[in-house]
This record gives structure tokens, sequence and C-alpha cells, in this order.
């Protein structure tokens, strides 16, 4: 059976376009070296001086970015040349790490974590996967290059760890050390992609006079649950930001936790990703994109109070082990995304879907401080695990699902 499934895979890799192989590869080592500095990013900037406040309004930079250029990047998309677009946005990651390097303070770091964000959005590769994966591959296609890129990434967290041993321990310079490292990765993956990545084929769009308003109410007349989806992910894109930011300064501050644990934690995520992506990603494929949300809700929900309970680096492990369900179950309900409007506007749903979630995470963090400072750190946990059960799961029980019933997802074949 399990000869049969990764044979099962392989055909879906060998089938798909040659761009998608390419933003894959790249994901695949990108996602290496950004494990190296990722778990240390806000332990860094609050070695730098931030208060938890302050750690939550520097982390707003990300969502302000995206608030900023998600409107304007939909409409270029649907009209200009998807490689020079995403070209631009790998070469403005590449410059990030060299921020985080020449910080004298925390107050810099939101500078770079704005360009982050304008970099993440212009140099996505999810309309890439949008347009190039067929809709029998969708959620196969995505888990594949989850798994593909958590299984060299599963050494990267205890690689840091040694680094950081080796460099004198957790510190301000030992982590700098680390973003040289992902300095020089970047730029070599920048020269990868340029010569390997070709222009992105797309259903025609007939050229129109730009009119905004026009342009955007398109999708609410043509798309399906739009208003709901938008809602869905923006709230979605509020727990995570705020776990992101907290997840680790909690575990290091809180829980006390060496190097070697909070390497351990971020290992075995990614070892879970490895093992069940693309399980998960076929499931979805065949039964459903929401039924497989619900059954990974209560596994990354129990994570997070598992989190607060562990008295021991074993059970903060473990904790991992669950938390990495919630990367699975994104990806998978994420299929549904392209499937809600017609591939001609994609870019503009891509956008609207980047202002929405923008906006959401702007707050996302500071709200986050505020619980932290005002009512304790395990509360910033239990507000997330409160929002996954009593908002998400009865939001996207709303939403239709688009497996097997979407005519949008046959024009991209």
């Amino acid at each position: 059976m399990v000869v049969s499934f990764l044979k099962e895979l392989k055909t879906v890799w060998k089938r798909q376009q040659r761009n998608w192989k390419t933003v894959v590869t790249r994901q695949v080592f990108n996602r290496f070296f950004n494990e190296l500095t990722l778990q240390y990013s806000n332990i860094y900037i609050t070695l730098l001086g931030a208060s938890p406040i302050q750690l939550g309004a520097v982390n707003s930079a990300l969502g302000i970015a995206q608030s900023i250029i998600s409107i304007p990047l939909g409409v270029i998309r649907d009209r200009y040349n998807l490689r020079k677009i995403y070209l631009l946005g790998v070469g403005l990651l590449t410059l990030v790490p060299l921020l985080y390097i020449i910080a004298p303070s925390w107050e810099l770091i939101a500078l770079a974590i704005l360009l982050s964000g304008l970099g993440m959005m212009v140099g996505s590769c999810v309309i890439i996967c949008d347009l190039s994966l067929p809709p029998h591959d969708r959620a196969t296609g995505k888990a594949i290059c989850e798994g593909a890129g958590a299984l060299p990434t599963i050494l990267a967290p205890t690689i840091a760890a040694a680094l950081l041993t080796l460099f004198g321990g957790i510190g301000i310079e030992s982590i700098r050390k680390l973003y040289w490292l992902q300095f020089a990765a970047r730029l070599i993956l920048f020269i990868y992609v340029y010569h390997n990545l070709t222009d992105i084929a797309r259903p025609p769009r007939e050229p129109l006079k730009l009119n905004i308003v026009s342009e955007f109410r398109e999708i609410f007349e043509r798309g399906i649950a739009v208003k709901r989806w938008l809602l869905f992910q923006s709230i979605n894109m509020f727990t995570a930001v705020m776990l992101s930011t907290f997840r680790y300064p909690y575990i290091y501050d809180v829980k006390k936790a060496t190097q070697f644990t909070i390497g351990g934690i971020a290992s075995a995520m990614l070892i879970t990703e490895a093992l069940f992506s693309t399980i998960v990603g076929r499931f979805a494929d065949k039964v459903g994109r929401k039924k497989a949300f619900y059954l990974l809700m209560p596994v990354f929900s129990a994570a997070n109070i598992l989190l607060i309970w562990a008295n021991s680096p074993a059970w903060l492990v473990f904790s991992g082990i669950l938390m990495g369900f919630r990367m699975i179950a994104t990806f998978s309900y994420g299929s549904m995304t392209p499937e809600l409007v017609p591939p001609d506007c994609m870019g503009r749903w891509r956008g609207l879907i980047g202002l929405c979630t923008g906006l959401a995470s702007i707050p996302a963090p500071i709200i986050g401080g505020l619980i932290w400072e005002r009512l304790g750190p395990e509360w910033v946990l239990i507000t997330i695990t409160a929002i996954d059960i009593l908002v998400r799961t009865p939001l996207l029980a709303s939403v239709p699902e688009t497996l097997n019933q979407n005519t949008f997802a046959e024009a991209t074949e």
C-alpha cells in the first residue's frame, strides 16, 4: 500500500508543469534556511529590547505591507507578466536578512518585516500553483510541496541549535550569524529561479480600461461564497499571526526551554508535516477539503492546551507534533481558494484575500501582546483555541464544498 501510494505521488509530480516544479524546488530549499532563523526571530526582537506589546507592534508591519500592496498587486497580476512579478518579490526577500543583521535595535526590524511582507506578497508562488495545478491534483500538489519541503527542513532546527551553541548560545550576535547563512542561500535561490522559470500560461483576458471598482465587483458577481471565504481567511490569519508571534517567546520565556528543546519542537512540527501532508492532501482531493479540516482541527487545538500544560521538554516536543497538523489543515482547506472564482479573476482574488488577511494581521500581534501583559501569556494560546473552535469551524461549515462541484476549476485544465 505504501509503495503504491508513493508511486501515485511520483506520477502526480511527473505530470505537472516545469514552472510548478521550479517554484516548489525553490520553496523546499528556501524553507530549510528559513527554519534556521524562524523560531528565533521573535526571540531576537525581544533580545533587542522589545516588550510584548512592542513585539506585537513590530510584527504588525507584515499586515501593513500586505494591506498596502494587495489590491494593486491583484490587478497587476491579472494584466502583466507573472514571471517578472514573482522574480521581483523573490529579489526583495533576498534583502530581508541583511536588515536583521544590521539592526542596532528592535525598531529597525519593523522595516525588515515590512519589506518581508511586500516580498512575500509580490513573490508568492501561490498564484503559480493556482494556474499550474489541475483541480484533481491541487490539494495533493500543495501537500507534496509542504511534505517535500518539510523532509530536509526537519534537520534545520537541530542544525540551528548546534550552530547557536557553537556561536555561544542564544544571543544577538549568535542569531545574526544565522541570518548571514540565510542571506547567502536566498541569493543562490534567486539565481536558480531566474534561470529556470519561464512565462506562466493562463487563460487570455481581454484588456479593459482600468476601473478598480468594476475589477473587484466582478469577483463578487462571478465567485462563490466570496464574502464568507474572505471572513474565514481573515480570522485564520488573525489567529495564525498571533500564534506565530508569541509561540516561541512563550516557550523560551515562560517554559524556559533551551535552544535544543526549541529546535526539537520545530523539528517535531516538520516531521508531522512530512509524514502526513501528502496523506491528508490526497484525502482532501478524494473525500473533501472541509472534511480534512474537521478531522484535524481538534488535534491542533489540543496542541495549544498541551503547550500550556507541558511541564517537561518531552511534553513540549509532543505539543510540537500535534501543532504540525495546523499547517496541514491550512493547505487542505486552502485548496478551495482558487476553486471559488474563475481563473481569469485569480490575481484580483488573491489580492482581495491579501488585503483582508493583511488588515486582520495588523491588530493580531498587538492584541496578543495586550493579552500577554494584562491577562497572562497562557491566555494568548487559550484565545486562539477558542476562536478556532467557536468561530472558524462553524464559518467554514457555511461555505460550500468545492471538490467535484466547481465548474471554474475545469477552465484551468
